[in-house]
């Protein structure tokens, strides 16, 4: 079998490429802190100690505007600071760092989140070899049990009974498998740049939650698949902040509201009825 693309734009995990090769970073990051400085200290030590940090462009939207200190360029190929002068929702965000973006992989990222294993080189080559189009490693609690982030499409009397705790069992994936569910949690996102700009970024009428089953919803109505590769893990620590009363539970409901009554949703229920 041939060298793969990847390979070809000079993404090996310790070999640093002559200047002429990164002249275009391979990743692009995009990252938003909402008060998350210590977070994100340990996630970009973790991401520069497993990856290759000079063929990924770092993207850092401070959505609070002045929580973050000014950072280094360090190892990265680049960085871009954005700084908000009111805070906007997850959707905007990743927007508009997206205009900022040079890679060839755009990878939308939560800052809670630390680097295990280095995952970007091997879902960049499946993404290439045309087993999926946006892809996602495993994510892992700090107890090492493996997260629901990423299901089925959702329908209002599943998550209701979700909330309640009587929904069905969510079953941990076999090491290694290839999984193909309908929509994978916003915390790790890594596909082309061209997928991304295609769907035209996330919903902006999103603030918070379900822009990411939106936006899967979206790319599989267009023919594109998701990808889960259960042979990589990254630890995200979720807060859980919208089983609280509260703000985010405010923003829950209406995102949830929002896309069960959107053309989106009835598009892709239509589509189940006649598999």
């Amino acid at each position: 079998m041939g060298q793969s693309a990847v390979a070809r734009r000079g993404l090996t995990m310790r070999s640093r490429p002559t200047a002429a090769a990164i002249a275009q970073p391979l990743i692009s990051v995009s990252i938003v802190s909402h008060g998350h400085a210590s977070a994100l200290g340990v996630l970009l030590k973790s991401l520069a100690l497993h990856e290759p940090a000079d063929r990924v462009q770092l993207i850092v939207t401070d959505n609070l505007g002045d929580d973050l200190p000014e950072a280094q360029p360090g190892p990265w190929h680049s960085l871009v600071t954005l700084r908000n002068a009111r805070p906007r929702g997850f959707a905007s965000n990743h927007n508009a760092a997206f205009q900022s973006a040079s890679g060839t992989f755009f990878c939308v990222l939560n800052p809670d989140v630390v680097f295990l294993e280095g995952v970007f080189h091997k879902l960049a080559e499946r993404l290439d070899q045309g087993e999926g189009d946006i892809a996602a490693p495993v994510l892992i609690d700090s107890r090492g049990a493996v997260q629901d982030s990423y299901r089925r499409l959702p329908s209002p009397r599943e998550l209701v009974a979700r909330r309640l705790g009587i929904g069905a069992a969510w079953t941990k994936p076999a090491d290694g498998a290839l999984l193909y569910p309908d929509w994978i949690a916003g915390t790790f996102m890594l596909m082309p740049s061209s997928v991304f700009a295609r769907l035209e970024g996330f919903d902006s009428r999103y603030r918070l939650y379900f822009e990411d089953v939106d936006f899967c919803t979206r790319a599989r109505l267009l023919g594109l698949t998701v990808l889960v590769d259960a042979g990589l893990r990254l630890r995200h620590d979720p807060h859980r902040a919208s089983r609280r009363l509260g703000r985010s539970l405010y923003w829950h409901v209406r995102g949830a509201l929002r896309f069960f009554a959107s053309d989106v949703y009835r598009r892709a229920r239509l589509i189940e009825s006649h598999a």
